[in-house]
């Protein structure tokens, strides 16, 4: 690649004014397109040695505050966190489980599954007790929305009304239709 070479590309760039009679384009040299390019990334780069001297920072106060603690309290410490790691893991397996079930339940009472999220919870009996306001929430809405659909004006009934004019007619008087 040659960097020193003085080429223009065409940006559309939307705040800019005409340059040379060119509505809404504006050209850069490559040298200009270098120096933005270099300068977002510079910007990134510092956002990211900032993000990880934070992190090693971290690291290090975590490491010296164990080096603190006596071996009773650290075995306690890594402990607890084991617990909790075990306990994290137990609620997401639950609630992959009820999720499955709540999947189960709301197929049978014909309501989409993509509705599962909204009813789904770690207690399994709350996880019911959320389908079924779902259910009777939904086929009300369903009837609702059926019953709007079918409304309209009911259709006149005119045998009753032309039976009185067309009783004394026979075949015959039709017949010259």
């Amino acid at each position: 690649m040659n960097d020193n070479k003085q080429t223009t590309q065409p940006v559309n760039t939307a705040n800019t004014g005409t340059n040379e009679g060119n509505a809404g384009e504006k050209t850069f040299t490559q040298e200009e397109l270098n120096n933005i390019v270099s300068q977002r990334l510079k910007e990134v780069n510092a956002k990211n040695e900032e993000t990880v001297k934070n992190a090693v920072a971290q690291a290090i106060a975590e490491e010296r505050r164990q080096a603190k603690l006596s071996e009773e309290e650290r075995e306690k410490e890594a402990k607890s966190k084991r617990e909790a790691e075990l306990k994290s893991r137990e609620n997401e397996l639950t609630l992959r489980e009820n999720r499955i079930t709540a999947q189960e339940l709301l197929s049978q009472k014909n309501i989409p599954i993509d509705l599962v999220e909204f009813v789904v919870d770690l207690d399994e009996s709350k996880t019911k007790d959320n389908i079924e306001k779902l259910a009777k929430t939904y086929n009300k809405s369903v009837e609702t929305g059926v019953t709007d659909k079918l409304k309209g004006t009911p259709p006149t009934d005119f045998s009753n009304s032309n039976s009185n004019n067309n009783a004394g007619k026979s075949k015959k008087d039709y017949s010259a239709f």
